[in-house]
């Protein structure tokens, strides 16, 4: 039987790790119950289809005064009144019918020069092998104007994004420790549902006080953001990883 790849089977088989647990926002399946609950509960939430790929169709609601929500779709924001409008809105201009979608706590990134900007660590195995190894780590810097970083201004080391950051802790190592631990841990979680899976590319946000947040697990990572560093490394190593 063929196993569901889709961001909210995979959230759920996070959630049950104790050890992944505090790094997941809350996050369910859209209804307009979900919607309302959400958004009175953290304000701003990141709607999003559960198959969709590279950021596309990643859209945030908030709560910006009264019974007014700002709905703000790549570079463009419209303010709607009234949370059924907002939600019917949602749903008429920027939701598929052929689709399904979450609703998920909005997590507040840190920012470089005004961006969000999230990390993008990929884990590898080779074949035959158990053994999962942190293969690369880069920072997407979201563009002016846009909230995901698949619209990104550009990438960077993990070291200079902290140094530029509006991170209060500087310190690139315990930062990357983490991340490296998280995402280590997610391979594990995830590695008996798919089995098969040699490949997985984490984007893990971070807000200004240094909290880590799973943002999603990419089964079919792309590698070629990788190659846009001047230090081409990670990237030798993460081909040598996949050719097994």
């Amino acid at each position: 039987m063929k196993v569901s790849t889709g961001k909210y089977t995979k959230y759920t088989i996070m959630k049950k790790d104790p050890a992944l647990a505090p790094y997941l926002p809350e996050t369910e399946m859209l209804t307009f119950e979900s919607f309302s609950n959400s958004l009175d509960e953290f304000g701003a939430v990141i709607v999003k289809p559960t198959a969709g790929l590279r950021g596309i169709g990643v859209i945030q609601i908030r709560s910006i005064e009264g019974h007014i929500f700002e709905i703000h779709s790549k570079s463009t924001k419209t303010e709607i009144v009234g949370k059924v409008r907002a939600f019917n809105y949602l749903k008429e201009n920027h939701l598929s019918r052929k689709k399904k979608y979450i609703v998920q706590q909005r997590i507040p990134l840190a920012l470089i020069k005004g961006c969000p900007f999230d990390t993008r660590v990929m884990v590898q195995r080779k074949r035959n092998s158990s053994q999962w190894k942190v293969t690369g780590v880069l920072v997407k810097v979201a563009a002016k104007g846009f909230i995901a970083t698949n619209y990104a201004r550009g990438v960077m080391t993990l070291e200079e994004a902290i140094e530029h950051s509006t991170l209060t802790n500087k310190d690139t190592e315990k930062v990357l420790s983490e991340l490296k631990e998280v995402a280590l841990n997610t391979a594990i979680a995830l590695q008996d549902l798919y089995p098969t899976r040699r490949r997985i590319g984490l984007d893990i946000g971070i807000t200004d006080d240094g909290q880590i947040y799973i943002i999603e697990a990419n089964l079919t990572p792309t590698i070629s953001m990788f190659n846009l560093l001047k230090d081409k490394s990670m990237l030798e190593e993460i081909i040598k990883y996949r050719r097994g």
